[in-house]
């Protein structure tokens, strides 16, 4: 029939522990849904930092194949240079030039020199523009703080394989003149 004070007082109470945890429940729902959004974003910023790092990783492997190339190459160059100063070593060539001969050697060194020049020249132009552009990216790396920043020891160890590279090619060119004019 009718109900006691006692159970309509229970009924409000266990009314207002539900409406408590409803409460509860629902800033728990809005924690966790600000939660989950934030996860995202980082989980975004962290895969486009992984993709970005898998570039720089492939950009450094071809580096990698490029200067492991060009140490065997220079390994040839070096191998060829030693043994062609072994054979002409080796040789006993008497040489005898008259005047018209030294005349010709003369215009052929001439010549050679100019053709020197004028690569040493295209290549230093190559160089100074190629200088300048990374100059101007580097600038722009380092405006928006991102790249790859390189210290001067690494610039002077550049710098020293680029300029024996350069060593040996001319070395080399000079041999192979010396041995072609002879």
């Amino acid at each position: 029939m009718g109900r006691n004070k006692k159970d309509a007082t229970q009924d409000v109470l266990n009314l207002y522990n539900q409406m408590l945890e409803d409460e509860n429940i629902e800033s728990g729902k809005e924690e966790i849904k600000v939660t989950l959004e934030e996860i995202e974003s980082a989980k975004k910023a962290l895969y486009e930092a992984k993709e970005e790092l898998g570039n720089v990783y492939r950009r450094l492997e071809s580096t990698r194949m490029a200067l492991v190339a060009a140490h065997r190459s220079t390994d040839n160059i070096v191998d060829g240079i030693c043994h062609a100063i072994v054979k002409a070593e080796q040789s006993n060539l008497k040489v005898g030039i008259n005047d018209e001969g030294l005349a010709q050697l003369d215009e052929r060194n001439s010549t050679a020199i100019s053709a020197f020049k004028q690569a040493l020249d295209e290549h230093e132009k190559r160089i100074n523009d190629l200088f300048t552009h990374q100059q101007k990216e580097l600038k722009r790396i380092r405006n928006i703080e991102e790249g790859a920043y390189f210290n001067g020891r690494t610039y002077a160890w550049m710098f020293g394989l680029a300029f024996l590279s350069w060593a040996i090619i001319f070395v080399e060119i000079t041999i192979w003149i010396c041995i072609t004019l002879f």
